[in-house]
């Protein structure tokens, strides 16, 4: 018996769910028809990626886990310091992997965080991993053809290829590319995997925009392997280019042209697009390699495509969102329909790969929020005499009483010589929630503090109040940035239109939740479950803790017909 457990980054439940009744989600509907469906609260009171994943995959909370952001604050030296939430010293409860381990159980493991130790290791149950997120070694880049002939260098990271602009008697414009490989590309015609060297490649496109020829490539990556099942381990190595994102910071920035929001035609949200498929074309291929030729009883299956397009494109379709565009939110469904479809073929993949004695699990780490603006908390707390800037203008921890840590996961700090008096840490973070809380939106006046939160993500009481570390909860449609700006209004438009960073209980930051296998009672669960449900749910299906049954007792209505 094997569990199946496919995770969709940022797979909203709202999102999900109003795309299965409309019918573009052929897998989740067989999920939805034979088992549970239902959403589940993400991790709090921050919920960006790292901490979710790991409240899903440990089975607790940030407070006992210790990831607590993107980067962690206080992880490193001193209290303002920050290391990434996926650093291998985290999370500082074992994934259920590990613990599996411990009854010689065995997994799989395509992109999975948290897997490989020192010196590219992994456990000695681990039938095989794939993990490349770790080794960037060049972010995705646009590069400008000179209008001339002969050859043109093009740096792609420390790789230097070749490109040259042919014509043909038609009169088409083809680029050569050589590097690890030789490619021709047309203008338009989409992407294609180059081969940089034996261990490294990239995906380039040649597009036509404002008359020029440009060429574009995705990020480049060093996949590492590691595992005792040598055929897997092979089939790994055989997968194309790994593309670990989209090149959504080209798109906002109009390098294919106005997005639609700006009155584009849809060009650029195409492009866009393209590049995300890239990603679901090589995580596809690792999944396929693992589902095919694992020996494991636990695979495990991360999916990004839903987040990369949820940030660039979902706000406008969030009804509940200041974002809200009725007037491109159709189109701009399409788009999300089509990147969620891609997941959804690969859980299709993964349904039928399952046999009726195994268990599938679909979750995300959390959901997602139209957003429009950024608040740039520290430079409040600087006009408030609460925080410091240093000599070059940058914020000084040493310097500040409190203040919004760099880490950016929501928290708001008392500095380190502060911290020793409980008296002191009581009045600074008071007058810190008093200058944070006066903070409007200058547009429309409207106050964009909702409250703080403790480190537990409840409301910051009295009880409270000589915490040393607070989390700002702002109101629908603002995220928080700790960039320090100095001058002009402290809250700003945002180009991203969708975001996930503190909980502040938003039903749309609950994520899907679907599982199906012996045991599991099928209906739609009455009311959210906390994703500390799903690591028990998997190891209880692998007969190591309570069974589906009691673990749903609570959330699930008797069986019914009624969609």
């Amino acid at each position: 018996m094997t569990v199946y457990w496919v995770v969709w980054d940022a797979g909203a439940h709202w999102v999900v769910d109003r795309l299965e009744r409309e019918g573009a989600l052929p897998a989740v509907t067989r999920m939805r028809e034979r088992g549970v469906f239902g959403a589940a609260r993400p991790a709090r009171p921050n919920c960006q990626t790292p901490p979710s994943l790991a409240t899903l995959f440990t089975g607790t909370w940030p407070a006992e886990h210790q990831v607590t952001g993107y980067t962690v604050p206080g992880a490193g030296d001193g209290v303002a310091s920050h290391v990434s939430g996926f650093a291998p010293v985290f999370p500082a409860t074992p994934p259920v992997w590990e613990a599996m381990s411990e009854n010689d159980l065995t997994s799989a493991l395509v992109h999975v965080p948290w897997v490989f130790g020192a010196h590219d290791r992994v456990g000695p149950h681990v039938d095989g991993a794939v993990e490349a997120y770790s080794g960037r070694l060049a972010p995705y880049a646009l590069h400008t053809l000179e209008s001339r002939p002969g050859a043109q260098r093009w740096e792609i990271g420390t790789f230097r290829v070749e490109a040259a602009v042919e014509h043909d008697a038609g009169g088409t414009a083809r680029v050569r590319i050589t590097g690890g490989e030789r490619l021709r590309l047309v203008a338009d015609e989409g992407w294609q995997p180059l081969v940089l060297d034996r261990y490294h490649g990239t995906w380039v496109r040649c597009l036509r925009v404002a008359g020029r020829l440009v060429l574009v490539h995705t990020g480049v990556w060093k996949a590492r392997t590691a595992g005792r099942n040598p055929k897997l381990l092979h089939r790994f190595g055989q997968c194309p280019p790994f593309a670990g994102e989209g090149v959504g910071r080209l798109y906002r920035g109009a390098a294919f042209g106005p997005r639609l929001a700006e009155g584009g035609d849809g060009s650029a949200e195409e492009v866009f697009l393209s590049s995300v498929e890239c990603v679901a074309r090589s995580f596809g291929a690792a999944a396929e390699a693992a589902l095919e030729t694992h020996d494991a009883d636990l695979v495990v299956i991360y999916l990004p495509m839903t987040d990369d397009v949820g940030h660039e494109l979902l706000g406008w379709c969030d009804e509940r969102s200041a974002a809200h565009r009725p007037d491109i939110s159709a189109r701009v469904w399409s788009y999300v329909r089509r990147c969620y479809a891609w997941s959804d073929t690969i859980l299709g993949q993964v349904l039928d790969r399952a046999g009726p004695e195994d268990t599938v699990v679909l979750g995300a780490d959390h959901g997602m929020v139209g957003s429009t603006h950024l608040v740039h908390l520290n430079d409040r707390l600087v006009d408030a005499g609460l925080a410091a800037r240093d000599v070059d203008g940058d914020l000084d921890t040493e310097g500040s009483q409190v203040f919004y840590h760099p880490a950016n996961n929501g928290s708001l700090w008392v500095a380190e010589g502060t911290a020793d008096d409980p008296a002191k840490v009581s009045l600074v973070m008071s007058r810190a929630r008093e200058a944070l809380s006066s903070i409007t939106d200058p547009e429309t006046g409207r106050r964009v503090v909702a409250g703080f939160l403790d480190s537990d993500g409840e409301p910051l009481s009295g009880a409270r109040a000589d915490a040393e570390v607070a989390y700002v909860a702002l109101a629908d449609d603002y995220q928080p940035s700790a960039q320090l700006l100095g001058e002009g209004p402290t809250v700003r438009r945002l180009a991203k239109t969708g975001a996930h960073v503190v909980n502040t209980g938003d039903s749309r930051l609950h994520a899907v939740h679907a599982a199906v296998g012996p045991g599991i009672p099928p209906g739609s669960a009455a009311g959210p479950v906390d994703n500390t449900l799903v690591a028990a749910l998997v190891l209880g299906q692998l007969g190591l803790g309570a069974g589906a049954e009691a673990l749903y007792r609570t959330g699930l209505p008797e069986p019914t017909d009624e969609r």
